[in-house]
């Protein structure tokens, strides 16, 4: 009895010394604080943050608030912070998990010039750029799962100057009672999404009922003046729980589309896929110095309503 009594003491003083520097080492990964203006100290939400050169980062929430599990061996690595409207901010992991201890992070306010076109709305010609028809049954190389920041978006080819009027997509399943989107228009550089041209932040809402027919955004009042091809993308900004979430596509034409996807989260986060749907198989073509993935093939059903200049 002795023995065991010894036993057992020694046992239970060794599962709380192995514990420790488990939860030691997972408060030291987390990597967790807050975005705001400078100018007047309000938090900035849906702020994204994204690790350089990884698939990996999040979306902050409403209040500016983010976090991140990234283990000592990212802290030689670059986090951008980035938020249109506002000069983009890149800070070490070492340094930044410093910085959080002080204080919240900020970002200064950096307006987008808009071109300068002076156009008669006279004379110019209406366009559906992209694709509007789409196969409902083919699946595409959907999220592993539905975490925010995820993004998928489509080319659109510009050939003259044009205003973008509208941008609408459709989804083909969703389980979800309410998805929370943010909308990007990305100029491209070496032929992959790069800097988001849209002068303001449009953040909306698909309900399940919603996600039955496409859904239409309005942007004429953000005054889109537009020169040369952009990628449309639909933005993840709110986590969802496992489920279905699938966008329509055009399978062997209308492509490119683009994918960014952060590092897959658990399997209660997973994106499950719909039994009707049929698999594809197209080339993939990773973008050597970042986290976006190109499908040359394929097209997402994306389409942008434009009006554009003529000769």
């Amino acid at each position: 009895m002795k023995y065991a009594l010894l036993l057992a003491l020694a046992l239970a003083g060794f599962r709380v010394v192995a514990g420790s520097p488990a939860q030691a080492l997972a408060a030291a990964d987390a990597l967790a604080g807050q975005v705001i203006d400078q100018g007047n100290s309000n938090p900035l939400g849906f702020v994204s943050v994204g690790v350089l050169g990884h698939p990996y980062g999040t979306v902050a929430d409403a209040q500016g608030r983010f976090t991140l599990d990234l283990p000592a061996s990212y802290d030689a690595d670059s986090v951008r912070f980035s938020l249109v409207g506002y000069a983009s901010r890149t800070w070490q992991v070492g340094t930044l998990r410093r910085l959080v201890r002080s204080g919240p992070l900020q970002l200064m306010t950096q307006p987008i010039p808009l071109a300068e076109a002076q156009v008669s709305s006279v004379g110019l010609k209406r366009r559906v750029l992209g694709n509007t028809t789409i196969q409902k049954t083919m699946r595409i190389d959907e999220f592993a799962s539905n975490k925010a920041g995820n993004q998928i978006g489509q080319r659109i080819t510009i050939k003259r100057p044009a205003f973008m009027d509208e941008v609408s997509f459709s989804i083909t399943h969703c389980t979800y009672d309410t998805i929370a989107f943010r909308l990007n228009v990305y100029k491209l550089r070496r032929d992959y999404p790069a800097e988001n041209i849209l002068p303001a932040a449009i953040y909306f809402k698909v309900t399940k009922q919603q996600a039955k027919d496409r859904i239409h955004l309005n942007l004429r009042r953000q005054h889109l003046y537009l020169t040369e091809d952009v990628v449309v993308a639909v933005e993840l900004v709110r986590a969802l729980d496992k489920g279905t979430l699938e966008f329509g596509c055009q399978f062997a034409g209308g492509g490119p589309f683009y994918k960014l996807e952060q590092t897959p989260g658990p399997d209660d986060a997973k994106n499950v896929v719909p039994k009707n749907a049929m698999s594809t198989i197209d080339l993939k073509r990773k973008q050597p110095d970042g986290p976006w993935t190109k499908y040359p093939n394929i097209g997402l059903g994306i389409d942008a309503t434009i009006r554009e200049i003529p000769e």
